[in-house]
């Protein structure tokens, strides 16, 4: 074994300090078990919301209320259908659907159940509200109803309060038509007309789900849809369910779905994107340096990075997100950086395994500095969720630092590595040997005017579909739920004002003709308004007029056939003067205005409602964002816009703050390095020129996480050029020929040690940009379109910047 050397420590490298670093990572293990131990009153948790990654978006405080009424989060509807029509199969559906319910029952409360019962309204505000069905009804006619009310078996028989039946009328026009209470379940069939303007499903599907139709359940979690302990027991229910069901076909809607999938992606991703980037490492490291004994030890300031970042970036933000820990995942591949570099410099270019590392240690901390600038760059976007990866990125690089400036040195080197034929020597000899010539710099030269011409046709690509990780089949699982139910997404949704409600009433009626045009038109689909629950306040006038002028004209005739005293007549006559108009306040308060309460917003100073869409196309967005324009008293609300422009403002400044670093940086830079800065300056400008190129060239629209990408390009790169500055290749000089023989020995020896340390820096050099293409090259086969987004533009980066390093030595 090669031992350190006995000199007296100085610095940094006095032990007082490896020991201080030593009590700081115990405490940080505390902290950690804090927020781990089950029954830890600081015990965190683990976010699996992506709303949480999302800043806070500029909206009006009259829309921030709306969205505030649409809070579904611990909703979930799943529907329980057939594989085909015949009857064992629609039996092995119902006792399906019944085993779902009592799995569910535990986790969640079934509010399915009163979907038809609390459609009833109070005594005194029906004569107000009479179905559409109704409305043509002759004399002859109502009389006819009243009689078959009394007669007719399970017919209504409140002579007093509801003589004309109009509470049946009433509740099954506000059931949809295509949902029934059958077999004490509740049966949803296909709409007979969808009213969509997504893809429509084929006509074959659509009669079999007219004819079977599924079995609707649906239910609230008591728990939290981001809980990771209900996700589980949830999944399980379901699971359980179809392995004793499998011929049944489940569709699912609710964000505990999504949440649930989320989480269970990200922890794969961990194991995978993980685990490969350790063992393309490990591989490296035995490759090269071939001690398998030491690896352990190598790994050293991985571990403690990690250590040193996880309870550190739980305890600032409370909560740790799971796509934090997937970001922390590819740290190992960054963090092993400084090791490769230490390692390598005492293998090559130092002889008792320390002395000449004070050399070492400027590029390294000007490395850990421009890594550091990138990774804090993140932080200053207003995304929660990228602040907490830059965090935990930042504390984990200073982490791996302190280990490898603390401790490693002091470890002794195997006998073998300091060997001329070692491995790692015969590897830096290679690496050494590619020195570009002239038509290399030539060709290169054309490269990067071609790569600079071609930014021309840069293009931006904000869709929020890079931070949906859903799969497809399950947002077409939704999609088809939604469809079925006529249920409104509420991403898109239009606020009316009036200064009274009854006036709210009458302009929600006057604007259902702009949507019927729209639908006609298909641009918009399904919508929900309280101009659909509720007739205007003045038809609900003429309507208790009509009843009470029916009351005294027509219910006498109906008692004389049916033989009952005509006494009764007073007696309703009574009632219905008691009566009253329905008022939206009062609508929505009522069990069964349930359904209106995400369409009324309370105010005493307006009357103000809400008009909230399903799918919509760009055509129909646009209309209805005119219709807005053109009145004060409207307010059009595109969520999915809204959030795509604030996606592209971060970015753009994103992209003044990439440049902003790449000048401070260029500026520190020059200060040190003066003539040679283009040697620092080559490899992460070129890289992140040659990137920008190669995504204009494919075609693939810029987004928020490739420029998330390039600023770790741009960390690294800085890397690998400052030790191209700080270690450049060197050339034999052939000295001044009146030297003494003394004077050209001492020279022959510096010239070596230069050498050394060059081919030393170029493999830690060529080691780092291996390993960081396996750490974030592997992010872009995530599933997440965002890590895979930001993987791509690594996996360019990195590999245009690897290029560029033979250059910025020669």
């Amino acid at each position: 074994m090669t031992s350190p050397s006995r000199e007296p420590r100085k610095g940094l490298d006095r032990a007082i300090w490896g020991w201080l670093w030593a009590a700081a990572l115990l405490l940080c293990a505390l902290m950690l078990a804090a927020k781990i131990a089950p029954q830890s009153p600081w015990r965190g948790s683990i976010d699996t919301r992506i709303t949480t990654m999302l800043p806070e978006q500029e909206r009006s405080p009259l829309a921030a209320r709306a969205e505030s009424l649409d809070d579904t989060a611990n909703r979930l509807v799943i529907l329980v259908g057939s594989r085909d029509a015949s009857a064992a199969a629609r039996k092995q559906r119902d006792a399906a659907a019944q085993a779902l319910r009592q799995a569910l029952a535990p986790i969640a409360r079934l509010d399915d159940g009163k979907s038809l019962e609390s459609l009833r309204l109070p005594t005194e505000v029906q004569p107000a509200l009479i179905a559409p069905s109704l409305a043509g009804l002759s004399d002859d006619d109502w009389q006819a109803r009243a009689l078959r009310q009394l007669f007719q078996p399970g017919g209504q028989r409140d002579l007093i309060r509801d003589p004309f039946g109009l509470a049946g009328a009433w509740q099954s026009w506000l059931t949809p038509a295509n949902l029934s209470l059958s077999g004490g379940q509740l049966l949803l069939r296909a709409p007979a007309s969808a009213g969509s303007v997504s893809d429509k499903q084929d006509s074959d599907k659509q009669d079999r789900d007219e004819q079977d139709g599924y079995r609707l359940i649906s239910a609230t979690l008591t728990g939290s849809a981001y809980a990771m302990s209900d996700q589980q027991a949830l999944e399980q229910a379901v699971n359980g369910v179809k392995a004793d069901y499998p011929d049944i076909r489940l569709l699912r809607s609710g964000l505990v779905f999504h949440a649930s999938n989320g989480a269970r992606q990200a922890k794969q991703e961990m194991s995978t994107i993980g685990l490969g980037s350790l063992i393309g490492v490990l591989l490296l490291l035995w490759a090269v340096f071939r001690t398998p004994r030491r690896l352990p030890l190598l790994l050293v300031p991985v571990a403690t990075g990690v250590l040193f970042a996880l309870p550190l970036t739980w305890w600032a933000f409370g909560s740790l997100h799971v796509l934090t820990l997937a970001f922390g995942a590819s740290l190992i591949g960054i963090s092993i950086d400084y090791v490769l570099h230490l390692e390598c410099m005492r293998r090559l270019a130092t002889t008792n395994g320390r002395g000449g590392l004070a050399a070492l240690w400027p590029g390294l901390t000007l490395g850990l500095c421009s890594s550091l600038a990138a990774y804090l760059a993140i932080t200053l976007t207003p995304m929660p969720g990228l602040r907490q990866m830059g965090m935990f990125a930042a504390l984990g690089l200073i982490g791996a630092w302190l280990s490898v400036r603390l401790w490693l040195p002091q470890l002794p080197l195997p006998a073998q590595a300091t060997r001329v034929d070692s491995p790692a020597v015969r590897a830096a000899g290679c690496l050494a040997r590619a020195i570009p010539g002239k038509r290399s710099w030539q060709a290169l030269g054309l490269l990067l005017l071609v790569a600079l011409a071609s930014l021309y046709g840069l293009r931006s690509d904000d869709r929020l579909t890079q931070l949906n990780p859903s799969p497809a089949s399950l947002i077409n699982e939704q999609r088809e739920v939604q469809r079925l139910l006529a249920e409104p997404d509420g991403l898109r949704y239009l606020i009316v004002q009036a200064e009274t409600d009854a006036a709210l009433l009458t302009r929600l009626h006057a604007l259902e003709g702009t949507f019927q045009q729209l639908n006609a038109r298909q641009q918009l689909g399904h919508w929900a308004s309280l101009a659909q629950q509720l007739p205007t306040l003045e038809q609900q006038q003429a309507n208790l007029g009509a009843m009470r002028e029916r009351t005294r004209t027509l219910l006498p005739q109906v008692l004389s056939t049916a033989g009952l005293p005509p006494e009764l007549v007073a007696r309703a006559e009574q009632a219905i003067a008691d009566a009253h108009p329905l008022r939206p306040a009062d609508w929505v308060a009522l069990p069964a205005g349930e359904m209106g309460q995400r369409l009324w917003l309370d105010s005493r100073s307006a009357a103000i409602g809400i008009v909230r869409f399903g799918d919509v196309t760009a055509e129909g967005s646009a209309a209805l964002a005119r219709l807005a324009a053109d009145d004060d008293s409207l307010e059009y609300v595109d969520q999915v816009a809204r959030l795509s422009t604030t996606l592209g403002r971060i970015r753009s400044e994103m992209a003044w703050l990439v440049g902003g670093a790449v000048v401070l940086i260029s500026l520190l830079l020059a200060l040190r390095y003066r003539r040679s800065t283009w040697r620092a300056l080559l490899p992460p400008l070129g890289g992140l020129v040659l990137t920008l190129a190669a995504l204009t060239l494919a075609g693939v629209g810029l987004n928020l996480f490739h420029l998330l990408g390039l600023l770790l390009v741009l960390g690294i790169g800085l890397d690998a050029g400052i030790f191209c500055a700080e270690h450049p290749a060197r050339s034999a000089d052939k000295g001044n020929p009146t030297r003494s023989a003394n004077e050209k020995a001492e020279q022959g020896k510096a010239q070596a040690s230069a050498s050394r340390a060059s081919q030393a820096s170029l493999l830690a050099i060529s080691l780092s940009c291996a390993s960081s293409l396996l750490a974030f090259g592997l992010l872009s086969f995530s599933q997440t379109p965002a890590l895979a987004a930001l993987g791509l533009a690594c996996l360019l980066g990195l590999s245009a910047t690897w290029c560029l390093v033979p250059f910025a030595r020669s």
